[in-house]
């Protein structure tokens, strides 16, 4: 297991937990919308692409 899968798998476990988590919760009580999964999203998804965090495919490519 290479370090750069294992830094992969470690930052996007870390931001997709509590996305399930809080999604869970507010799916529950109706809540849930679309602007709250693309604020939530948009931070990590751009900072994939710039390059600052890993790509979520280098976790599954191993």
């Amino acid at each position: 297991m290479g370090s750069e899968y294992r830094r992969a798998l470690a930052v996007w476990s870390v931001l997709s937990v509590p996305f399930v988590l809080l999604a869970a919760f507010l799916w529950t009580r109706q809540d849930l919308t679309l602007g709250f999964v693309g604020l939530y999203w948009f931070a990590p998804v751009v900072l994939a692409i710039v390059g600052v965090l890993p790509a979520p495919w280098a976790a599954l490519r191993g």
